[in-house]
């Protein structure tokens, strides 16, 4: 008796890790940042010798305290031809993050990227 009692435990704790492992997967959002020239919100942070990548870094997780994943820093957006701070320079930095932080992202000039 105790062997079939200890067995439909394991099942319904089988089940339930289960359930929670899809709803972690199902709440991920992909985010992206349209670069200017000077006017993106981490070009504040003094770090000399640091690559932008590694700024963008500490700006989400240390500034914004946002967890994510699947970070990419391309050159496929669109270049104004324009030479001030707010024109978009062509770079385009795109990464994932779960559904709590959507709204610090978009309130900070990230997008969702559909």
């Amino acid at each position: 008796m105790k062997k079939l009692l200890f067995i439909s435990m394991l099942g319904v704790f089988a089940v339930i890790s289960s359930c929670d492992e899809d709803e972690i997967v199902q709440s991920q959002v992909d985010f992206l940042f349209k670069e200017t020239y000077c006017a993106d919100p981490w070009d504040t942070i003094i770090s000399p010798g640091w690559i932008p990548e590694q700024l963008i870094s500490y700006y989400l997780t240390d500034v914004l305290e946002v967890e994510y994943s699947y970070f990419n820093r391309t050159n496929d957006g669109i270049q104004e031809d324009c030479e001030a701070c707010h024109c978009l320079s062509g770079n385009i930095i795109r990464f994932s993050a779960d559904d709590e932080f959507s709204e610090i992202l978009l309130e900070n000039g990230f997008e969702i990227d559909e």
